[in-house]
């Protein structure tokens, strides 16, 4: 038996939305990790043009024992089917603000590892606002996930962005990907996001999204 309740989600963010703003990120965090934390990589992008938001994953645990730092998860192989569709509405409400209060903004969307899976299920998803660009960090495309009826996805939107040395990826980065041909964006470094490398691609995809 199932039944669909209402959660209270945890949103960090910087910036403020306006119809001035130009643009908005929507940024998901990695396994274990928290939405405040992942924020922290993003601080050096804030300006009167910009936003940045964190949502968390409904889903937290201690990340050792019993007490102390606690982590969150976007889904697991438990009621996977469930957790992908309640997120999925959890990112759909949160960019019907994003374009209620910031109407003339580009949207891009950002995921780190395990966030990156995530944002690529929301792309593909299809919401009525739309997003001008998937930026999947440390990740590959998930492998099971459909491809639009329509055809091929519009690679020109979606980047890749990885470290050589990351151990996660060595033996998938060079598999092909379920849509046209992406941008592939490596960086020297591992399973991590380097802070001027993350400039150079926002301000990067920002230009070719608008």
């Amino acid at each position: 038996m199932w039944i669909s309740v209402a959660r209270t989600a945890q949103v960090e963010f910087l910036g403020d939305l306006s119809e001035s703003t130009q643009s908005v990120w929507i940024v998901l965090h990695g396994y274990g990790q928290t939405a405040a934390d992942f924020l922290t990589h993003f601080s050096e992008l804030e300006d009167s043009k910009r936003c940045i938001f964190a949502p968390e994953g409904l889903s937290k645990f201690y990340l050792k024992g019993v007490a102390g730092t606690v982590g969150a998860s976007w889904m697991t192989k438990h009621n996977r089917d469930h957790e992908i569709q309640d997120y999925l509405l959890y990112l759909g409400q949160l960019l019907d603000h994003v374009a209620l209060y910031a109407p003339n903004a580009a949207v891009f969307l950002l995921g780190f590892s395990q966030g990156a899976a995530t944002a690529a299920r929301f792309f593909r998803s299809q919401h009525p606002n739309p997003i001008a660009g998937l930026v999947l960090w440390a990740a590959v495309f998930p492998p099971d996930l459909a491809l639009p009826a329509s055809g091929l996805m519009d690679s020109n939107r979606v980047y890749l962005v990885y470290g050589t040395s990351d151990p996660y990826l060595a033996a998938h980065i060079a598999e092909p990907q379920p849509f046209l041909k992406p941008h592939l964006w490596p960086f020297d470094g591992g399973h991590e996001v380097q802070p001027q490398v993350l400039r150079e691609v926002v301000l990067t995809i920002e230009k070719n999204g608008k």
